[in-house]
Parts: C-alpha cells; sequence; structure tokens
C-alpha cells in the first residue's frame, strides 16, 4: 500500500538530529487491535498486547525505543499468534504541551506460530507510525499510537495496520550535574580542588560546584541549570530535585552571595504566555531554596521568557537549550 510507505519513509527521515537535553526513560505497556491482509478492507480484530522501552537518556532528538508484542491471530486457518520484536525510533514533535504528538519509525521481525509457508510466514518487517502522549502531573505517560508494518520478501504477506494504547511510568533519574569532583575537568595545573580554574592558595569559595563560571576569588557568579518542569507548568519534576537541592545545599553554606533567579523559556506560543511562564518557574525554584534553608533576603526571581535565548529556536535541540534556569550571584561585601 502506498499509504504504508509514505508513513515508513517519513519516520525513516527523522533518525538524524542532535539534541542536548535529556529526560527520563520509560517502560510501557500497551493493548491494542491488529489488522492483517489489508487489500481489500481493514478489519481490526486481532486482539495485542505489548511492552515498550523508550531510551529518552540519549542525547539525540530521535529517542531509541525496544517493542516487544504479542497478537492473537482470529479466524486464520491454523496460523494462531505473532510475536514480535522491533527497534524505533521516536520524534517528539513538540515538548510544551500537556499532549505531545510525535512519530515513529523502525525495523523487526516476527514470528508466525503455526505458521505457513509461503502464505504466512515468520519475517523481517519494517514499520513507522504517529501517536500522542499525554503527560501527567507524576511524571507517568498516557499515549494512543496508529502505526503501518510492511512484511519484507513475500509476495503474498502485505501489511499490518496496528492501533493501541498504553501508559508508561519513568524507570530512571539522568540529566544531573555531576556529583563527583573526579568528574568535573581539570582546568589549571596547580592545586586545585574543585576544579573551578582558581588555584586552592587563593581560592575563598572551596567547594563551588564545577559547572559554576567563578570570578577572580574562585566564587560562583553564573550557573545555568538544566531543570525539568511539568509540562506548560512551573512544578519541578522530581528528577530535578536533586539539582535544586545541591544547589541549596552550596548557598546555605556560603553565606556572603545574593542571588538572582532567572526563567527562560523558547519561543513556542506567545511572547506574554512565556513570559508568565518563565516567572512561575524562577519563583518556584526561588519558594523551594527557601524551603530547604536559604534566606529570602539573599533571593529574588524575575521571569524572561523568550527574550534572551543563548541559541537558535529553529530546531528542538535549540529550544531545549533555551528553557532554562540561570543563577547570577554577587558579593556586596567583597
Amino acid at each position: 500500500m502506498k499509504i504504508v510507505h509514505s508513513v515508513l519513509l517519513a519516520g525513516l527521515m527523522l533518525t538524524t538530529s542532535i539534541n542536548a537535553d535529556t529526560k527520563e526513560n520509560k517502560l510501557g505497556v500497551n493493548v491494542g487491535v491488529t489488522s492483517i491482509y489489508n487489500e481489500d478492507s481493514i478489519e481490526m480484530d486481532n486482539l495485542s498486547a505489548g511492552v515498550t522501552y523508550q531510551f529518552n537518556e540519549v542525547r539525540s532528538e530521535v529517542k531509541p525505543r525496544i517493542d516487544l508484542d504479542y497478537v492473537k491471530i482470529k479466524d486464520y486457518k491454523e496460523v494462531s499468534s505473532l510475536i514480535k520484536g522491533s527497534v524505533n525510533g521516536v520524534y517528539e514533535l513538540s515538548e510544551d504541551y500537556v499532549v505531545t504528538p510525535y512519530v515513529m519509525a523502525g525495523v523487526g521481525y516476527e514470528v508466525v506460530t503455526d505458521s505457513i509457508e509461503g502464505e504466512f510466514d515468520s519475517r523481517a518487517f519494517a514499520q513507522g507510525g504517529v501517536g500522542a502522549v499525554y503527560h501527567q502531573e507524576d511524571g507517568y505517560d498516557v499515549n494512543v499510537e496508529a502505526k503501518a508494518l510492511q512484511v519484507f520478501g513475500s509476495d503474498n504477506q502485505d501489511n499490518e495496520i496496528i492501533v493501541t494504547a498504553g501508559v508508561a511510568v519513568p524507570v530512571g533519574t539522568i540529566g544531573t550535574y555531576p556529583q563527583d569532583k573526579d568528574e568535573c575537568p581539570i582546568k589549571i595545573d596547580e592545586p586545585d580542588e574543585d576544579r573551578d580554574g582558581v588555584a586552592d592558595v587563593v581560592d575563598q569559595c572551596p567547594q563551588t560546584p564545577c559547572y559554576f563560571t567563578v570570578d577572580e576569588y574562585g566564587c560562583p557568579i553564573k550557573a545555568t541549570l538544566r531543570i525539568h518542569f511539568d509540562v506548560d507548568k512551573a512544578t519541578i519534576r522530581p528528577h530535578s530535585m536533586p539539582k535544586v537541592e545541591e544547589f541549596a545545599a552550596f548557598l546555605a553554606a556560603n553565606k556572603g552571595s545574593m542571588v538572582k533567579i532567572d526563567g527562560h523559556t523558547d519561543s513556542d506560543a506567545d511572547d506574554a504566555y512565556n513570559m508568565i511562564l518563565s516567572e512561575a518557574r524562577a519563583n518556584t525554584v526561588m519558594n523551594k531554596i527557601v524551603e530547604l534553608g536559604v534566606s529570602q533576603n539573599r533571593l529574588t526571581a524575575e521571569g524572561k521568557g523568550e527574550t534572551s535565548p543563548t541559541t537558535s529556536n529553529a530546531t528542538e535541540a535549540g529550544k531545549q537549550l533555551n528553557r532554562r534556569i540561570e543563577v547570577t550571584l554577587t558579593y556586596p561585601t567583597k
């Protein structure tokens, strides 16, 4: 079918983009229906169940996903079921909305139980499709997906149409800044325990996290925190809390600074909305730092919206870099 080939081609073209942001891996389960032999009509009468594992931690806009599926075949001679395994790429069209559309494509192998040689037997396949994910506040996802599967190397087997619905749960936390000083690059040859580029003999802030820009005294002056929030909201996602806690602990141990917290967005949505959202997120980070024991008098928060991008918003990679919290420290008594 021409539609099948078009879907596969569109999905397979999306496998080369690079991204600088990360999030949680997701383990999913789904149920669905499948239609086989679709030249004359589509009959979604074969029930299916499956599991997926999506590797969101990779630094790529196309996220690898492994699928395992079981399809119970209804009323096709002695064939009883299909067991399929595939490796796929998933490209989300936007991350800043509660419902995220995506496209996917991949290749795999289909085992036919009680197969009919030359008519309905085990073969490799390619598939492609579209779907949508509803992101919940607790990190769980609900998704629906429709895809077409094309079997290779058979004149009799044509294609399958599959529709599924499922849920996915986060199974890891990633994207944090280095916690071990051994992961920080060595910037100078002199003794420099925190590896900030200022020798220990003159460093007035000896335990500065290595992701900070520092002044001549070794004290932090600016950092970008890649804190993830719930989609379209100002709620900090659980896997980003260690980053906020680390920053708050540093401020509590180094009391001489004043701290400005700026929220930034990409260019999706309108200017006014982005300004409101960025201010709400900056205030959320500030309030959480206060809860963790840092004096409110040291902190201010401001929303910058989309006014100060660090790179172009023309790509998803650029947009993700522009969605950020920046912190600036000053030292009035120095």
